[in-house]
């Protein structure tokens, strides 16, 4: 890029054109919020994004630099597990009352290229994260 940060190269209508990072993100974002709205009838202006919990703080200031691109109000960035450990959480009926003891549940995420594990203690209506490790480096990919 002419500013010394990173770009990526893109023909289009047979023209180069190049493009920061936060601008493909927000490309991405863009589609899912038309994708949204389409779906709810109705205008999408927050939004919770999940990353790898390995992303670095400006990896993730990029990515709430391109929520700001599209217009979208990004109330919280949240670690990728802890979504899913969320979304686990609110649905499961069955979870220990809070005076009982947790129910621990580990969720385990092997995508093409990274690794990512954490640990979550469960009560009705309470998350706690335990732990969380991850390979930003190990995948899908090395085992093909």
């Amino acid at each position: 890029m002419k500013n010394g940060g990173v770009g990526i190269k893109v023909m289009y209508m047979d023209e180069e054109h190049f493009f920061s990072v936060e601008q493909i993100t927000a490309m991405l974002l863009t589609k899912l919020k038309e994708t949204a709205e389409n779906n709810l009838k109705k205008p999408v202006t927050d939004c919770v994004i999940s990353v790898p919990s390995f992303f670095t703080d400006a990896e993730r200031r990029s990515v709430l630099d391109a929520a700001q691109i599209v217009g979208l109000n990004c109330l919280r960035l949240m670690n990728d597990m802890t979504a899913v450990a969320l979304n686990y959480g609110i649905y499961k009926q069955d979870l220990p009352n809070a005076e009982e003891k947790p129910r621990v549940v580990v969720f385990v995420d092997m995508g093409h290229s990274s690794f990512q594990v954490s640990a979550c203690a469960f009560n009705k209506g309470k998350l706690k994260v335990l732990g969380t490790a991850f390979d930003p480096f190990l995948g899908g990919k090395n085992f093909d």
